[in-house]
């Protein structure tokens, strides 16, 4: 912290933190975080409700205190591969332009503060999502030193009436 001197009054300049606070969890093997002010509750054991001829990434919707919100895959969504876990699952529900929409999620992580200047863009195909979805990727280390790749997506883009 400085301080500056102008006329006889006296300014505090502060070093402000920009950081962003995010959501972390898993899908397959791999570290995805969305924006928290994008969350609206994270749940787990819920029952979800499969809804005939819809698409194949819905997995049904759920009851979350009286109001019915679908719940979709984004392994089926984005043909990530791998099994979904419709016993136990995490299920992170998200506002969206559509309203309230549940993404289910291997494991909840955790949350986690970064700094936006930290943030890259995405790689080519990284992880098989299509690069328009992601706001980027930044190299974040845990408790024990091990680095990993977070991908950073976007629920907006993602959750447009266009894109689905």
């Amino acid at each position: 912290m400085s301080e500056i001197e102008v006329l006889g009054m006296r300014e505090i300049e502060k070093e402000v933190s920009f950081e962003e606070r995010l959501i972390t969890f898993y899908l397959n093997n791999e570290l995805i975080g969305i924006n928290i002010r994008d969350v609206v509750k994270i749940t787990k054991d819920i029952e979800i409700t499969s809804v005939p001829k819809t698409k194949n990434y819905i997995l049904g919707v759920m009851n979350l205190r009286g109001n019915i919100i679908p719940v979709v895959s984004l392994k089926r969504m984005f043909n990530l591969g791998g099994e979904d876990n419709t016993e136990n699952p995490f299920i992170v529900v998200v506002e969206t332009e559509l309203g309230h929409i549940g993404i289910s999620v291997d494991k909840v992580e955790g949350a986690i503060n970064i700094n936006p200047e930290d943030i890259q863009p995405p790689p080519m195909n990284s992880i098989g999502i299509d690069p328009e979805f992601i706001d980027g990727v930044i190299m974040i280390e845990d408790s024990t030193g091990k680095k990993e790749l977070l991908t950073l997506l976007n629920i907006k883009k993602i959750f447009r009436q266009e894109n689905l």
